[in-house]
């Protein structure tokens, strides 16, 4: 089920049909598009109508067919993208699956994973998949040893993402990840059920063991640079989270140490790769990770929530790090943080 931008309809499949409708009443409003009439401009046969997301915009939709499972909350796919104007349907790549497609905020481009490394459609014409159409960002991607814009398998398990790198809010940009996992341990598991089991290797740290060696780079569209964030000396930590801040030129992180009891915020910047700690947060015991942070729209302030007063409260914080005030206080736990309504000053 999607939200629609006018925030009074949603849209979803019912039966054979991408419908909307209205929320309040439960009315028909309209369909977007019938399943087989998701033909591609390549071929002559309907796509298995899948999973969908719409564009920013809600011009194009992506379809995700013929889904093939990874481990938990990952896996790879054929994507289409569909144009709700011309209702043109085309394929997002016919070199084998993707993985984690995702629209730019204009809508114009998608970016996705495919046999570990990173690339860049531009669909801004919806024409057939030609030279240049599709960008290379990165090339020394290989199972098992690097992994570029996809978690790790500890970071999908622990940290619960899949998707490892994001779209900067003015298009010019997308912030990833590397995982070099080459020296972490494998495991070996037998899958049994054909006539001949398949042996599935795949890289698994036990306690105390190496952890994949993580790196963040930018890469910036219109000079084509590659950027590596500055993310520190120590080698054994994580990057739980990113997140772009309402400066198209400010990435924000987390930064955890591999005990996971001291937590930092930083802010890198687009043009250089340089970074500075704004926030800082430690525990005897643990820090547990979340998504509770927020990006003011006023670009000065932001929020977070922290269990530093014994119980897991809202902080808003100057984009300096220095504290504004504490928001939510007592014996009890916010326990989740749906939205920020800015123009009235609520969460």
């Amino acid at each position: 089920m999607h939200s629609m931008r006018d925030g009074v309809s949603y849209c979803q499949w019912k039966n054979d049909s991408l419908n909307v409708y209205d929320y309040r009443s439960g009315n028909y409003l309209g369909t977007i598009v019938v399943a087989n009439r998701l033909i591609p401009e390549e071929d002559s046969v309907p796509i298995d109508k899948g999973s969908f997301e719409f564009s920013e915009d809600e011009r194009r939709i992506l379809f995700n067919t013929e889904q093939e499972p990874i481990y938990r909350y990952s896996s790879k796919s054929y994507y289409y993208i569909f144009d709700t104007a011309s209702k043109k349907l085309i394929s997002l790549s016919d070199r084998g699956k993707q993985r984690l497609a995702t629209f730019s905020p204009d809508g114009s481009k998608i970016a996705f994973v495919r046999e570990n490394n990173l690339f860049i459609r531009d669909i801004s014409d919806m024409g057939l998949l030609k030279p240049g159409a599709e960008i290379q960002i990165t090339f020394d991607g290989k199972m098992n040893e690097i992994i570029y814009g996809a978690a790790d398998w500890v970071y999908e398990e622990e940290f619960a993402f899949t998707r490892a790198f994001q779209w900067s809010p003015d298009n010019k940009a997308l912030a990833f990840y590397r995982f070099d996992e080459s020296k972490v341990k494998e495991y070996h598991l037998t899958y049994y059920g054909d006539l001949y089991p398949e042996l599935c290797r795949y890289k698994y740290p036990k306690a105390g063991e190496d952890n994949s060696v993580i790196s963040l780079f930018l890469f910036r569209l219109d000079t084509k640079a590659m950027i590596p964030v500055d993310i520190g000396p120590e080698s054994d930590i994580y990057i739980p989270r990113i997140k772009w801040t309402n400066d198209p030129d400010l990435l924000a992180f987390y930064r955890l140490n591999r005990h996971q009891n001291k937590l930092e915020l930083l802010l890198a910047s687009v043009m250089d790769g340089k970074t500075k700690v704004i926030y800082t947060e430690e525990n005897k015991y643990y820090i547990d990770i979340n998504d509770h942070w927020t990006f003011l729209k006023n670009s000065r302030e932001f929020i977070l929530t922290s269990e530093k007063d014994g119980f897991n409260h809202i902080y808003l914080y100057n984009m300096d790090g220095t504290l504004v005030k504490q928001l939510t206080s007592g014996e009890w736990d916010v326990t989740d943080v749906p939205g920020v309504d800015e123009s009235r000053g609520r969460v």
